[in-house]
Parts: structure tokens; sequence; C-alpha cells
């Protein structure tokens, strides 16, 4: 049973799709260390508030702390440019 008020849940929520790397920023932002970071931390907070699921919680978490040490790195990927 969920504990939380129905405006938390919804914040959440809206947090997440904010904040989550779409397939159109993807390649621009895949590499951005805080990006992936708040993306992470995001979801981990929709796991614990919406789904009450402290394992995958704490292991997005533990993911985004590595994005913020820089232990995970993923470089983006080159631009494309027109060859004449």
């Amino acid at each position: 049973m969920n504990n939380w008020d129905e405006d938390i849940i919804q914040l959440s929520q809206r947090l997440n799709d904010k904040l989550k790397i779409n397939h159109i920023d993807w390649h621009k932002l895949k590499g951005k260390k805080i990006n992936r970071s708040a993306e992470l931390i995001s979801a981990a907070l929709c796991q614990l508030i919406i789904s009450e699921n402290e394992k995958d919680t704490i292991k997005y978490l533990e993911e985004s702390i590595k994005w913020l040490k820089g232990i995970n790195v993923d470089k983006p990927c080159p631009s494309k440019r027109s060859s004449f």
C-alpha cells in the first residue's frame, strides 16, 4: 500500500519525465554526468515513492554517485558534419 499523497506521486512522475533523457537528446546528453546523475536520482525517487522498491532505489542512487564521481563515463556521439 502506498502511503504517499497523490500530489507527491504525480510530482515525482512529472519530475522524472522532465529529467529523463529522451531519444532526441540522447546523443547530446549521454556523456554529461550532471544530466545522467539527475536522471538516475529522479528514477530512484520514483522507485521509492511510487513502487516502494528499496533495492532498485539503492541501485539507482549508487549508479548516480558513480556518474558524479566520474567513475561512469560515456563520450558524446560525434556530431554529424556535412561533407562537401
